[in-house]
Formats: structure tokens, sequence, C-alpha cells
């Protein structure tokens, strides 16, 4: 029953993508963040319903007759040239047949991320596309909260499939959608779901403690602080956060204390230690491979394991976005990733700061600031979660420059500014200013004359 109503949902839609691409853009959003198919038992869990969806969204939006302008923005070019990069590495690589599976997913992560830029070029529409991925992640985190209260975090919430397969990976979603979640919850689609929307940005967090995930932890902690930093309200924020991290510390398990505790003495965990010979073996094929690097998923070529891993560790996944670009890519991917990152994170701030002075624009300076902290959240819990190609990190960078484009239209049509408390006090006085003198040069007495 639940393939066939999941199977319908996404059916109805198809027919509208060939003359409507957006529809197809928010179905792919949709299937891609909150994986409806993983949560049936029927054919629907296998069926690839991203590949028909893309398929009807690319002829749409070739058929669609509407101005289609691909930006010339600096992240889109960060991410195409990492892209390439990538593809390059993939041929060059130890083993090709490895790193199928994984380089056939992020080529069509990044081709839906370019068709996004195209089709999503209005306030409307890039709206349902943030309402859209906030939405379907706030699913995830409200039965993910709700089970963490109601068990007392007695049982480890765990991902429900694709980018989000594990508890590590579903917290790390869950610290970068704290952020969004509080900007949806104070522009939300309709008044009436402001509470409501409160409410589950409150179970963001629980979701995440609810993971048992130490790296989510270090994640959703460093986004609370700079949030803590930049909000006007910190009084508001501490009165949430601090009875989440004392509820937590006293109504959590005792699992989940001792494997929270045990970040202090990590040099002491084996697990840490497994992850800290993924990394020696990472930097070890980096040095012997610089520049390309050993191709996508070289961390799982058994055969690499006696040449480059430490003696008496097995091979393991690399627990880190950065060692993972590193022994996949080389220098030069790593050296592009970053700068795809802090290009990301400089971009959102820079909108949040142009926006948020105008009324019309101020909701995309607040989306651009949420984005800032998420990728905060993403470069932190990144230092032991591999997930260098997970979506929601490509996603939100598109959402940046469609925040720049969308913004820039508004702005020129044209926008009124939102003054703070101290200019309304000066302009409620009305105190008389001279008027500035004049720059012209000043008239020839011959022209007076006359």
């Amino acid at each position: 029953m639940k393939s066939a109503l999941v199977a319908l949902l996404i059916f109805v839609w198809m027919p509208v993508m060939l003359f409507k691409p957006h529809i197809g853009v928010l179905v792919w959003n949709w299937v891609s963040h909150m994986a409806p198919h993983g949560y049936t038992y029927g054919f629907a869990r296998s069926f690839p319903f991203l590949l028909f969806v893309g398929l009807l969204t690319v002829v749409g939006m070739v058929v669609a007759r509407e101005p289609k302008n691909f930006p010339g923005h600096p992240i889109l070019i960060a991410i195409l040239l990492y892209a390439l990069w990538t593809i390059v590495t993939y041929v060059l690589g130890f083993d090709m047949a490895v790193g199928e599976k994984k380089i056939t997913q992020f080529v069509k992560m990044i081709v839906f991320a370019m068709v996004s830029v195209v089709v999503m070029q209005s306030p409307n529409r890039l709206k349902a596309f943030v309402y859209v991925m906030v939405a379907s992640l706030l699913f995830i985190s409200v039965k993910g909260g709700l089970f963490t209260l109601i068990t007392g975090g007695g049982h480890k919430v765990q991902g429900g499939g694709g980018m989000m397969g594990d508890n590590n990976q579903l917290a790390m979603a869950m610290a970068m959608l704290f952020p969004l979640s509080i900007f949806l919850a104070k522009h939300p689609p309709k008044k009436i779901m402001k509470w409501p929307l409160a409410f589950a940005a409150f179970l963001v967090p629980v979701t995440a403690i609810g993971t048992q995930s130490r790296g989510g932890f270090v994640a959703i902690a460093g986004v609370l602080f700079m949030l803590l930093l930049k909000t006007k309200r910190k009084f508001l924020l501490l009165a949430i956060a601090v009875p989440l991290v004392f509820g937590a510390a006293a109504f959590m398990p005792d699992s989940w204390k001792n494997r929270m505790q045990s970040t202090e003495n990590a040099t002491d965990d084996g697990s840490f230690q497994g992850r800290m010979s993924m990394w020696r073996f990472a930097s070890n094929v980096a040095n012997d491979h610089p520049i390309e690097g050993g191709g996508f998923d070289v961390f799982y070529i058994p055969e690499l394991g006696p040449e480059y891993m430490p003696s008496g560790f097995k091979m393991r996944a690399p627990h880190s976005i950065y060692f993972e670009v590193l022994g996949e890519h080389g220098y030069v991917g790593l050296f592009l990733f970053l700068t795809m990152l802090f290009t990301g994170y400089y971009s959102a701030g820079t909108n949040a700061k142009m926006f948020r002075q105008y009324r019309e624009t101020e909701w995309i300076g607040d989306l651009s600031g949420g984005i800032q902290l998420s990728i905060v959240g993403y470069a932190l819990g990144g230092l032991t979660v591999n997930i260098a190609a997970f979506d929601l990190f490509y996603h939100l960078l598109i959402v940046v420059v469609l925040c720049r484009v969308v913004g820039d239209k508004m702005v020129e049509k044209g926008v009124n500014k939102i003054f703070t408390k101290a200019e309304v006090r000066v302009k409620s006085k009305g105190k008389w200013k001279p008027p500035a003198p004049s720059k012209r040069p000043p008239i020839p007495a011959e022209r007076l004359v006359n």
C-alpha cells in the first residue's frame, strides 16, 4: 500500500514536468531529501524514480518557452571545476569499477543542481525549492525527535536511507537543517504554521542528540555557538539551548553519556584510532599521487591496504570529508573542494548583509544567513564524517546562487529600506540639516547678465 501511494504521488506529476520543469525540480528535491520510497517494502523501494524524474525535467526545460539564464556566479564556477576534476581523477584512479556507483550519483546530483539554477530563478520558485527541501528533512527530524523524547534516548535514531543511511550522516543533516528550520519558522508559508514550525525546529537538535553521533554532536554545538554569536535574540536562544543541554545530561541513558564523554579522550578510543589509520591511508595515497589521488572510493580497494595502511589496522570508511577528498582526488581536488566551501560561506554572508536591509528581500537575507551557519555545521561535522558528496551541501550552495540572482532582480524593481532603531530616532526628531554644498561650477558672469 505504501509503495502504491508513493508511486502514485510521483507518477501523477510526471506528465506536468514536460511543460513545467520546475515541478520536476521540486519532485526531485522531495525524493532526494525525504527518500519516501525508503519507507516502503514493495516495488517502489527499488524503482529508479529519480532517473525518470530527471529525464522528464531536462526535456521539459528544453521544451519550455521561458528565459533560460545560467548565472556566472563564483560558486557555480567552483562547483563545476571540482566536478570536472573528480571525473579526471575517476578516469586516472586505481579502479574505475569500484568508484562507478559513487561518480554516477555525484554527477547526477551536480546535473540536477545546474538544472535547478536555470529553472528556479523567481521568488516563488526559490521559496518552493527551500520549503520542499526543509519540509522533507523536518519530516525526518520530527519522527526522530519524538522517538528520542518518548524513549528517553534509550534507542539510537538511524537514517532513513540514501545520503542519510546511518546515524552519523543523519546527525550531520540535522546540524545543517537547524538554521534553516529557524528561518522557516520566522518566514512560514502561512502565519498559522509559525508555532508548529517552531516546535519542529526544536526537535531538530533533539534528533541530532538522539543519533548518538559524536561528529553530529560537535556539528550541532558549533552551529548553536555561531548562532548565539550572530543572533540578536541571544536570551531566547539560551532559553532553548540550556534546557536542551541539561535535559540531555539528566535524562539520556548512560550509553549516550559515555559516548559523548569519549570525545574528551578520543586518542585512547579504538574507533578514533581506526579513523586516524584511514586518514594516514589517505595521506599516503595522496603523497604518492599528489595530483590525481586514487579516484572515487579508493578506500574500498583491499589490494591497496598492504602498501598504504598502517600496520595492525583494517581498511574502513575515511570518516572525514577532508581526508576523503584528499585520498580520492589528491591535493588539487582538496584545494578545489576547500575553495568551493569557503566561496559558499563568504557568498552566503555577503547575501545576508546585502538583502537584510530591505523589507522585500529580508527573507532572502535571513535564508542566506541560515545557509552560512549550515555550512559551518558541515565544515565542523565533516571533520569526522565522510560526506564530501552530500547532496544537501551542494543544494544549499545552489540556493545561495539563486538568492543572489532573485535578490538582485527584486532590488532592481524597487525596494524599501528597513531603518534601524537609531535611524528611526534621528528621523523622528526631525532635526534640520543644511543642504550639502553644490559641486557644480559657478555660473559665469556674462551668462547672468544675458
